[in-house]
């Protein structure tokens, strides 16, 4: 996974909110409650929580965005981002989704971020035990998916919003905001912002009426200025219709019905993008990008001109535009262009709209994933509505980066076609998602996504597609230590490969139990798998496989001390492999030689080796083969007497380790450095080893 490592730089600071409000208005007293609460945490030495609760559409995020882009200078760290779903009672988003996203956004490699909620809260506070950080957790459901995502470091603060107030969080010395509608005054002023103070002023009394009428909401207030804008030849008193509107308003009439003000903004809305509104309603996730909308737009009767519907949506408020070309509802109103989907379109425009959004993901997962993993041999996509031209991603880290941010729109579009019976296309998104599980590891979705796959597969009846699924999960539930339920997983889906004759999907599936074995110690058993697993390789001329085969066999018996035997087939391995370019099978081999000629003795060819890796890894960045290297290189100079050289490559492998979050094995690294010598400085010094000139081919 060396190429990914190599193109994939994350950004040392995440600046992951949301844009900052622009019209936002008043809201004074809830200001001062969180500069409050943060001088009280420096001046404590302690972190910071606030929660701001109130009805919806009341302005909650915007008072929280607000405030951190004001203070975005105090978290010079970074500032974290969850949107939780607590609307969705049903499904809000666990913490365990979460934390993995944000130890990789603070550079924590993916392979070294616990697979455990505890693990993952540890190593949270660990990685933000120095770093002054702001997280910001949006629309949360409670107290317990809170707590998992609080930094506790010095200087830091958790911003929390809710439709709830969250008493449980005053254990955790939470402050509290409860927000109400604006003030009228206030109201008009953001009524006054967004649609002209001169075309306010000239209208006052209907002013007055028309944020009254939308309960002084500010979502409400919005969504009627923006009508306002898109209709410049109105006045004010124009806007102000509908049944919700009384003849003698007074400040005490709150209780108006935002679904009303939401239908007169949505009746007033272009005939096209009235269509597309409703239609964008059907999909499963708040986000998405005008491909989707392009797709939804397909259905017959179709939507000519899809980018300027969504320019009036956004102009009239029902859309928000966090950058060009992607889109987000609030979730009021996805809800409301759910119901006005229901109520004026039939159900098999609907049914058709939603297909057309489930082909859209899987034809642009499939084509990111021949660039995340272009050496994977997979079955070609079957759709329902084929799509005419699919997006293209010019290198690794566009297509990987597409599969992170989409990663909770296919999960949910994996739902909806399950639900929807739509069993083909959820199998077939689910093995389009190989790729950013294998370089990403989010486990949990890995494991949830496989099993719903595989079951749909089965449900199919595509044994190949059940097969590579239930094969992909042993691989989730093996990587995250659950040998047991692996082993099943491995052992459903050899039967799978056995009964279509899959000889080269057998020996993969061998190859796996193998590894399983391996990391339980249990040598002789895998090397008898692995042995299998190379003789069908050989049979049916899978020359990638056979070289993973000899690598794997040589490391076994190179822990069993048969030198000679682990040398043969790691030279074996290496020899199918050069050539090849491919050093995802290039550096674990040549890794594994070196250790196994230092076990036999032979320091000088063990150097050899792992000193080419360490060139073939130049310009990779930090990644875990190379603390390994270093490890091992340490130990050849301690054995020849020359301690300042092992000192040197334990500290590049601490600093490694570090950089990738693998703090057990960065201070067992340190711990080397530290025992040749205690009083030394951690830096080499000017006689370390520099890194070796690349190795001729």
């Amino acid at each position: 996974m060396y190429l990914g490592a190599a193109q994939r730089q994350r950004p040392p600071v995440p600046r992951q909110l949301p844009p900052r409000p622009r019209y936002f208005t008043n809201r004074e007293a809830g200001l001062e409650v969180l500069d409050l609460a943060l001088a009280r945490a420096r001046s404590e030495d302690s972190s910071a929580l606030v929660s701001i609760s109130g009805l919806p559409g009341v302005g909650k995020t915007s008072l929280a965005l607000s405030w951190l882009h004001r203070h975005s200078d105090d978290f010079a760290d970074g500032q974290l981002y969850a949107g939780l779903e607590g609307h969705r009672a049903g499904e809000p988003t666990s913490p365990a989704h979460v934390l993995p996203r944000f130890l990789q956004a603070l550079g924590v490699a993916p392979e070294h971020v616990p697979v455990d909620l505890a693990g993952q809260m540890a190593h949270f506070r660990t990685v933000t035990a120095d770093r002054r950080v702001a997280v910001l957790c949006d629309n949360a459901l409670s107290a317990a998916q809170i707590r998992p995502l609080m930094p506790a470091s010095a200087g830091s603060v958790c911003v929390v919003t809710s439709r709830w107030h969250l008493r449980p969080l005053v254990l955790d010395g939470a402050e509290f905001v409860r927000l109400d509608p604006l003030d009228t005054d206030s109201a008009i002023e953001l009524l006054g912002n967004m649609a002209g103070h001169d075309r306010v002023a000239a209208d006052a009394a209907a002013a007055r009426e028309l944020v009254l009428s939308c309960g002084r909401f500010p979502l409400a207030v919005c969504v009627s200025a923006a009508l306002l804008v898109a209709r410049p030849g109105w006045s004010v008193a124009t806007a102000v219709t509908g049944p919700a509107v009384r003849s003698h308003l007074t400040e005490a009439d709150e209780e108006v019905s935002m679904k009303t003000r939401l239908d007169e903004v949505y009746t007033a809305l272009p005939g096209d993008a009235a269509r597309l509104y409703r239609r964008m309603g059907l999909h499963p996730g708040s986000e998405f990008d005008v491909g989707v909308a392009e797709a939804a737009a397909a259905v017959r009767p179709e939507i000519p001109a899809p980018a300027d519907s969504l320019a009036t949506l956004v102009h009239a408020n029902l859309l928000g535009m966090d950058h060009p070309g992607r889109y987000h509802f609030h979730d009021l109103i996805h809800e409301h262009a759910r119901h006005r989907g229901e109520a004026d379109d039939d159900l098999d425009l609907r049914a058709m709209t939603e297909r057309r959004i489930i082909d859209h993901y899987l034809a642009t997962a499939d084509s990111a994933d021949h660039v995340v993993y272009p050496q994977r041999r997979r079955p070609a996509p079957e759709y329902r509505f084929p799509p005419e031209e699919s997006r293209t991603f010019a290198d690794f880290a566009t297509a990987l980066g597409w599969f992170e941010t989409e990663l909770g729109n296919l999960m949910a579009v994996l739902r909806l076609a399950s639900a929807r019976g739509h069993d083909a296309a959820a199998w077939q998104i689910v093995d389009a998602m190989w790729g950013v599980f294998i370089y990403a590891r989010y486990h949990r979705d890995w494991i949830a996504s496989h099993r719903i796959g595989a079951e749909a597969a089965r449900a199919c009846g595509h044994r190949l597609g059940e097969a590579r699924l239930r094969t992909g999960l042993g691989v989730a539930l093996r990587d995250t230590g659950r040998y047991e339920d692996a082993l099943v997983a491995f052992g459903q889906a050899l039967d799978l490969r056995r009964e279509i004759g899959d000889r080269r999907g057998e020996a993969l599936v061998l190859h796996n139990v193998g590894l399983v074995h391996l990391q339980q110690e249990e040598l002789g058993r895998a090397g008898e798998l692995f042995r299998t697993a190379l003789a069908i390789r050989e049979d049916v001329g899978d020359t990638r496989g056979t070289a993973r085969e000899h690598s794997a066999i040589g490391e076994v018996e190179s822990l069993l001390g048969h030198h000679d035997d682990a040398v043969r087939h790691l030279t074996q391995a290496m020899d199918l492999i050069e050539g090849t370019a491919d050093l995802n099978s290039e550096i674990p081999a040549r890794r594994r030689l070196g250790q196994a000629y230092l076990r036999a003795g032979d320091r000088p060819a063990a150097r050899a080796q792992l000193e080419t890796a360490l060139a073939e890894l130049r310009g990779a960045g930090a990644v875990f083969d190379e603390g390994t290297l270093r490890e091992t290189l340490g130990e050849i100079a301690e054995q020849e007497g020359n301690p300042l050289s092992a000192r040197g490559h334990y500290a590049r492998a601490e600093e490694v380790y570090r950089k990738l979050g693998a703090l057990p094995h960065a201070e067992r690294a340190a711990g080397h450095r530290r025992r040749l010598d205690p009083d030394a400085d951690p830096d080499a010094g000017p006689d370390a080893p520099a890194d070796p000139a690349p190795a001729p081919h």
